[in-house]
């Protein structure tokens, strides 16, 4: 008898209002096995690939990307397999490179929608290819396609600072982890020892000893008259010694964690080769491994997986960025 497709979709939607993930498994199953193409099946298997709690292992979200890719092949609408596809290749697997490619091929069939292009941008960003980041910034502000949103705008504010910041820098100081004399490497193993700094620790003990000494002066004066305007002005004096400093600490923090910024560049720069650059003496240090805890666990299984393979990253490598073009990109002429 022949298997009815549509019957199966609507008893694993009715699954997945009741939250039976081992039924829609099975139907899910059932329906890719009688039609491969099905797209909204791959999705549906995409999402039962992740666990619903905790973080996902390598293999588990090995799967999942598997399952993205079918679904965007069949279903090339689908934002949300899109989205899970990039944030895996990126925040899961380190696959940076392949995320550029990702998200180009999503551009391709989506040629007005932003999303794409500011994604883009952040990896690049994060790969120190910020001429690169700065041209799909230039496209960004350029077509005429969907409007942004508002999350969109806050993180596209936030990617052209970055650029605009590293832009303003010379060459030779950006960080390039596949170059093995660059200075980057001197700042890296003076820091190692020691974790990276903290913007309340850094804001304590740079502004809380001046609002501390500022608070004794002012309690010290005798003031004639009404207390009120001597105790507005103090809170003012403090207030204004608070904002200063919490804009001080935080570039003094910047600065102090360009070693720890050189170093997460590293082990991307590792993670889209699938090469070693990072020395292992220098791995088992404060900084290393401070900084890995903020990785998820398969993010960390496929770093350790690529240290053990003890393959260095060639002289010559270069990231491999995907060539953009124009053509299908539309742009809003005046006449």
């Amino acid at each position: 008898m022949a298997v009815d497709v549509e019957m199966l979709w609507f008893e694993a939607m009715d699954a997945q209002d009741e939250g039976d993930r081992d039924e829609m498994c099975r139907l899910s199953d059932d329906i890719l096995a009688t039609d491969p193409t099905h797209g909204d099946a791959w999705w549906m298997r995409a999402k039962l690939e992740l666990p619903s709690e905790g973080h996902p292992t390598l293999l588990q979200v090995s799967r999942c990307l598997r399952s993205c890719r079918k679904a965007v092949e069949f279903e090339p609408d689908n934002r949300l397999a899109w989205w899970r596809g990039g944030q895996i290749l990126v925040e899961e697997l380190g696959m940076l490179e392949e995320a550029l490619e990702w998200w180009e091929s999503k551009r391709r069939i989506s040629p007005g929608d932003p999303e794409p292009l500011i994604e883009q941008v952040a990896i690049l960003a994060d790969l120190g290819q910020y001429k690169e980041a700065a041209v799909r910034l230039e496209l960004l502000n350029r077509q005429a396609g969907d409007p942004l949103l508002t999350d969109q705008m806050i993180r596209a504010a936030r990617l052209s600072s970055i650029v605009r910041k590293a832009a303003q820098r010379e060459e030779k100081k950006l960080f390039k982890p596949w170059d093995s004399e660059h200075e980057g490497w001197k700042d890296i193993e003076f820091q190692k020892k020691r974790k990276p700094a903290n913007d309340q620790m850094t804001f304590l003990m740079l502004a809380g000893p001046i609002v501390m000494a500022e608070v004794l002066l002012w309690n010290s004066f005798e003031f004639t008259g009404s207390p009120i305007i001597p105790m507005i002005a103090g809170f003012l004096l403090v207030l204004a010694t608070v904002l200063v400093g919490v804009r001080w600490s935080k570039a003094l923090t910047m600065r102090m964690n360009r070693p720890a910024f050189n170093a997460v560049r590293a082990v991307d720069v590792e993670m889209s080769s699938g090469r070693k650059c990072f020395p292992d003496a220098w791995r088992g240090e404060k900084l290393y491994l401070t900084l890995l805890k903020f990785r998820t666990p398969a993010f960390r299984q496929r770093l350790e997986t690529i240290v053990e393979s003890d393959e260095p990253l060639p002289k010559s490598w270069k990231p491999r960025i995907p060539e953009m073009t124009e053509e299908y990109f539309p742009y809003s002429e005046e006449e």
